[in-house]
């Protein structure tokens, strides 16, 4: 008899998305595809929650490019959006605010200074919105960026001058008068020409992001937290690195992620390894992303911290695509899981502590429950390719078990492929129905056998070899039902592939366990 060989993928998915790398030579706890996915905080590779819209009245016909929390002194004011060359403040109620120019574009940058929230755009005035969201002209300058640092406002990037960084005068704003100054990035830059996109304050320094390098800004003065123009030196400029989008520049704890050219870098990364272009927090989907960067223009790339889902999202709305990076923690190589959010049609996002919302047509949505809008969607995962340390011998194929958390009464697709073949074996299944509490139900669990019943009621699988047991006994993690179902499978081949798809319908769903169990063939 030919030995039975079996093989395991625990949290299968784990270590994210990795489209960068052989996919046979992939440890199993990477994902060929892992769509519609988050990794979950229990490790999981599990389904995405979805969106419910707040906006219930105004916005109607508006593609909302951007969102910007107005939080002063005394706590949140209001949301300010833009998009369909208006903007407009509320969450529930979208009203258009009275701006006195002519607005042709939806590329603003927003952020609060003190008691207002400045807006930049290239090509337009920049506008000031006090805290009774009362709009007025700051400057007639025309910047196409705009940023807070410091009790400062920095910005730059004009038509006809991409050189100069102007800070305001500190508190007030303003870029003319008491101790506002500009800075000629050309008497600084090493290598040439380049081209200013943003400014972020980091640990005691202002970080001057440009297209080809990052120029580091300190003073001489470690007595206070301000920076002082007439003691304002550089610190160090950091060449062969830059930054391509404005928006990507978001504070993930201790640390600044942006978007350079060759993917997402970590500040504190650049710091240490004088912009070393080898690691960087995307390096297991490098060259799709790249390419996603280089096609796409910079005011079409926009980027979300949540820190309450403790994760950075690069949303792509024309290629309706989203990268969502766990900031949980990084893999051996230095990259961060990755999973992809397809056919999305986010355009953007802002999120406190608690919340995420996001920007669409039509209004404001929340971050929230497992259906987008009240439709389902489509969850997909892809193992690597395998061979049970045994590339030359056939392997006949006999069962596949799936261990799943919550789901109750989800159907779902198992998907079986053998020596790369694009057309699997699909087998479908269901999640058995259960009422799930977060504390323990001693008669919640399910057990999926491979075999005859035992001890329990049976219940159809939808094949004449599976059985399904009802056991007395429950696991919970995380306050979901764990089901094991175990699948009789057929075929052979020398290379194997599993996938899981399942359309998301209401609630949540994990992977924690793939088994597949097949026989010894031919030696090929």
């Amino acid at each position: 008899m030919k030995q039975l060989l079996s093989s395991s993928i625990a949290a299968p998915g784990f270590f994210g998305l990795n489209t960068q790398e052989s996919s046979i030579t992939l440890s199993s706890g990477y994902a060929l595809q892992a769509d519609n996915c988050v990794i979950d905080n229990f490790g999981r590779l599990g389904s995405r929650k979805g969106h419910v819209y707040k906006t219930s009245s105004g916005g109607t016909g508006t593609d909302l490019r951007g969102i910007h929390d107005f939080i002063d002194a005394s706590g949140h004011v209001d949301y300010i959006s833009w998009g369909g060359t208006d903007i407009y403040k509320g969450l529930e109620t979208l009203t258009a605010l009275t701006t006195g120019i002519t607005i042709t574009g939806d590329d603003w940058q927003a952020v609060t200074l003190g008691d207002a929230t400045y807006l930049a755009q290239a090509g337009h005035p920049m506008l000031k919105v006090n805290n009774s969201l009362v709009v007025s002209t700051h400057s007639t300058s025309q910047y196409s960026f705009i940023s807070s640092a410091y009790g400062r406002l920095w910005a730059g990037n004009e038509a006809s001058d991409k050189h100069t960084l102007h800070c305001s005068d500190l508190l007030n704003g303003s870029f003319s008068g008491g101790s506002s100054f500009d800075l000629d990035l050309r008497k600084v830059w090493t290598k040439g020409g380049d081209e200013l996109v943003s400014v972020a304050g980091f640990n005691g320094l202002v970080f001057v992001f440009c297209k080809k390098s990052i120029v580091i800004l300190g003073d001489t003065n470690n007595t206070d937290l301000t920076i002082t123009p007439t003691t304002l030196r550089v610190v160090e400029v950091l060449d062969n690195v830059g930054c391509v989008s404005r928006s990507s520049i978001q504070a993930v704890g201790d640390d600044l992620f942006f978007l350079s050219d060759t993917g997402l870098r970590s500040l504190n990364r650049v710091i240490q390894e004088k912009s070393n272009p080898i690691t960087d927090l995307s390096v297991n989907v490098r060259d799709e992303l790249t390419e996603m960067i280089a096609s796409s223009a910079e005011n079409h790339i926009n980027t979300i911290y949540s820190p309450a889902d403790a994760f950075y999202l690069i949303v792509f709305p024309t290629a309706e695509l989203v990268y969502c990076f766990d900031t949980r923690g990084r893999l051996e190589n230095g990259g961060l899981r990755v999973t992809k959010w397809p056919n999305s049609s986010i355009l953007c996002g802002t999120a406190t502590d608690t919340a995420l919302y996001f920007g669409m047509a039509d209004g404001i949505a929340q971050y929230q429950n497992y259906q987008d809008d009240g439709a389902s969607y489509f969850m997909s995962y892809h193992t690597n390719y395998f061979d049970f340390d045994q590339p030359t011998v056939t392997k006949i194929l006999k069962t596949v078990g799936v261990t799943l958390i919550g789901g109750s009464g989800q159907t779902f697709v198992v998907k079986v492929g053998t020596d790369y073949t694009d057309q699997p074996r699909s087998y479908i299944r269901s999640v058995k129905q259960s009422s799930v509490s977060e504390y323990a139900n001693p008669d919640a669990d399910v057990y999926y056998e491979y075999g005859p019943a035992v001890g329990g009621e049976t219940y159809d699988s939808g094949d004449s070899s599976v059985t399904t047991t009802v056991a007395g006994t429950a696991e919970y993690t995380g306050g979901g039902s764990t089901d094991r179902i175990k699948v009789a499978i057929g075929g052979q081949g020398s290379v194997l592939q599993l996938g899981f798809e399942a359309n998301i319908s209401g609630d949540q769903l994990s992977i924690q366990k793939f088994d597949v169990y097949v026989k010894q063939g031919r030696t090929n």
